[in-house]
């Protein structure tokens, strides 16, 4: 696990390098056109298409700032673009978007869809054993700090798609104080 910085206020990955590695949940998926595919904020898209991204990888979105990476065939299912099946890398490690610095946390509507809530993937193998611990109970409060950071608040404010529907498979950590977010039920 890599460690906090107290004095950088940034995200850090709690789950080892080798156990993301050697896992099959993340970055793929069942659809193409999946809901669950990465979403960029502006600035994201503009800095992973200056690192050599094709444009046309990302699908603007409904918020108007936002943009959700188009997926691409892999066998029976669909792959981000910038992930390396055979290695289980991605491509855009340093530079992915907050919507994957996130995971296995995602940012989603309540139950009733009133409310923006953090939750844990229980999908993520690493997330499920390991959720009820003391370090990942520790780095919950740091995601949650990080999150309602004013700056990050206002990323999210901006990029509301960033805000997925609620998924039964994610164990609801913290309610987060969004409000200005919220999509409309329409509005997706």
């Amino acid at each position: 696990m890599d460690t906090p910085n107290p004095a950088n206020a940034t995200l850090y990955q709690i789950i080892p390098s080798d156990v993301c590695f050697s896992c099959d949940v993340c970055c793929r998926f069942l659809e193409a056109d999946s809901p669950l595919a990465p979403i960029f904020t502006a600035t994201e898209t503009e800095n992973t298409i200056a690192h050599g991204a094709d444009p046309v990888l990302f699908r603007p979105q409904a918020d108007g700032n936002s943009a959700q990476i188009q997926l691409k065939p892999h066998n029976d299912f669909y792959i981000c673009p910038f992930f390396e099946p055979e290695t289980s890398h991605c491509t855009i490690y340093p530079i992915r978007p907050l919507d994957c610095q996130l995971y296995p946390f995602a940012l989603m509507l309540s139950e009733d869809g009133n409310a923006v809530v953090l939750g844990v993937d229980t999908l993520c193998p690493f997330g499920e054993a390991y959720l009820e611990t003391e370090t990942f109970q520790k780095h919950i409060r740091h995601v949650i700090n990080y999150v309602e950071s004013e700056s990050v608040t206002a990323q999210i404010i901006a990029n509301w798609s960033l805000i997925g529907d609620y998924q039964d498979t994610v164990k609801i950590v913290h309610p987060l104080k969004l409000t200005d977010a919220t999509p409309t039920p329409n509005a997706q």
